[in-house]
């Protein structure tokens, strides 16, 4: 079966001397890794190791056999679908980049089935790092945002209350916990947590 799925590249890793296996959060059938044959060495190959550069956003067409236990799918043709410099060329970006796939290398291990509002997340949060002014919040905002998705994003009710629980995901007025955020910190959390992506330039903690 010839699937046509938009991705985004979350890694690669060498494999043997010529080839590279990468990892993508597809839109049409969510995390998988793909084995590129020879990539490092073919000067006339279709595919380039330049589209697998970190959060790339890019095209697939992939051939998926019956057998849901294969473990690396092949790439018939890839393509750029949303060009990237800014976050390539910019040192503080491209170093947001990087520190962002580590994370997602790590909460995405496993291989299931595809999330829509999750790959559009990550779509909408690597154009706003392309488009916008560097943000030395990003990361955290991604990193805040990024829980909604994976199921531990903080409970808003009782936004007002001093403290935020850390270990239940709750404000509160008070805690037996010692993993709490109060204070200023709790001020930038709150920020955080009420700032679009879009809004995050204007902010300074």
């Amino acid at each position: 079966m010839l699937v046509e799925t938009n991705a985004v590249v979350i890694s690669t890793i060498k494999y043997g001397d010529s080839s590279l296996i990468a990892r993508c959060y597809c839109e049409q059938i969510g995390l998988k890794s793909f084995l590129l044959k020879g990539i490092l060495s073919s000067k006339k190959g279709s595919i380039k190791k330049s589209l697998f550069q970190p959060l790339s956003l890019i095209t697939l067409n992939i051939n998926i056999k019956n057998d849901t236990s294969e473990r690396l799918l092949f790439i018939k043709e890839a393509k750029i679908y949303r060009p990237l410099q800014n976050i390539h060329l910019n040192i503080k970006k491209n170093t947001v980049a990087l520190f962002l796939t580590e994370v997602l290398m790590k909460v995405m291990e496993e291989e299931g089935d595809p999330n829509p509002p999750l790959f559009s997340f990550l779509e909408h949060a690597i154009l706003q790092l392309e488009e916008k002014s560097f943000s030395a919040l990003f990361h955290l905002k991604f990193l805040i945002d990024l829980t909604r998705y994976i199921g531990f994003y903080p409970n808003i009710l009782n936004f007002e209350h001093p403290c935020f629980d850390m270990e239940n995901g709750c404000f509160c007025l008070q805690t037996d916990s010692k993993k709490i955020i109060i204070g200023k910190e709790l001020e930038a959390f709150k920020t955080l947590l009420g700032t679009n992506f879009d809004k995050i330039n204007d902010f300074s903690i």
